[in-house]
């Protein structure tokens, strides 16, 4: 529905001063470049979206695994698992991933992976949690003894019955990876030739001093309202999830 493309600079009117500010031909108006900033905004959804889920499915794989063998095995698993956790977990995930832009350059797979590898710990610690309990329950000992192979009780029967804090977790990864996103992008950082969040908002402020309102207010909009929002939801799931939210209704 729109009239211009997100890499549309307009190059056939190059009377025109940019930025512009909102009007009827550009609803949120344009950037220092002449591109449309309403086309940039729907598209740069789909970098903090891309971001957020295929980084956060990536911890979730790692953590659900890790997880699930250490409070199976327990024992020395357990605790070289924790000592792992504790490693990572001590891992300053923005000075990682601004040195690997430094040294790799400004890749967004490379910005998926550093905030999936290190942000594996909280599903880590979750999942122990949930497994340490289950292995001691009937159906599990029911499983064992009846011969069910290890990979079937580990996420066919146990981590069906431990998912409800991991999704609680998952909400909140959501969103502090489209953030993380958003501030490599502020910084100068982040995708390259594509529509961030982060870089529109960059934008805000011109090297002379000046001060584009519209820049600053729709990018920041959108980066809250998808932080917050992802939050409320992990909010409701453990509203939802939780017995004691549940006996007081």
């Amino acid at each position: 529905p729109l009239h211009y493309s997100p890499s549309d600079r307009m190059r056939d009117q190059p009377d025109l001063i940019h930025p512009l500010s909102p009007s009827g031909a550009h609803l949120l108006g344009t950037d220092r470049f002449g591109q449309d900033i309403t086309s940039r905004m729907i598209y740069a959804t789909r970098i903090a979206l891309a971001v957020g889920f295929i980084a956060e499915s990536l911890s979730a794989v790692i953590g659900i695994v890790l997880g699930g063998l250490m409070g199976y095995f327990a024992g020395a698993m357990d605790m070289f698992g924790l000592r792992l956790v504790e490693i990572f977990s001590a891992i300053p995930r923005l000075y990682l991933m601004l040195a690997a832009v430094a040294f790799f350059g400004r890749n967004i797979y490379l910005i998926m992976a550093i905030i999936g590898v290190t942000g594996w710990t909280g599903y880590a610690y979750f999942t122990r949690a949930e497994f340490l309990r289950l292995r001691k329950l009937d159906f599990v000992q029911a499983a064992i003894a009846t011969g069910t192979p290890m990979r079937s009780i580990l996420f066919r029967h146990m981590l069906p019955n431990g998912m409800a804090p991991l999704l609680v977790s998952a909400s909140f990864g959501v969103a502090s990876a489209i953030l993380y996103e958003s501030m490599l992008s502020f910084l100068g950082l982040g995708v390259v030739d594509q529509a961030s969040w982060g870089d529109l908002l960059n934008q805000a402020v011109s090297a002379g001093g000046g001060f584009y309102w519209w820049l600053a207010t729709f990018p920041g909009l959108a980066i809250f309202c998808s932080v917050f929002g992802f939050n409320l939801v992990g909010e409701a799931l453990r509203d939802a999830i939780d017995p004691y939210t549940q006996k007081r209704g």
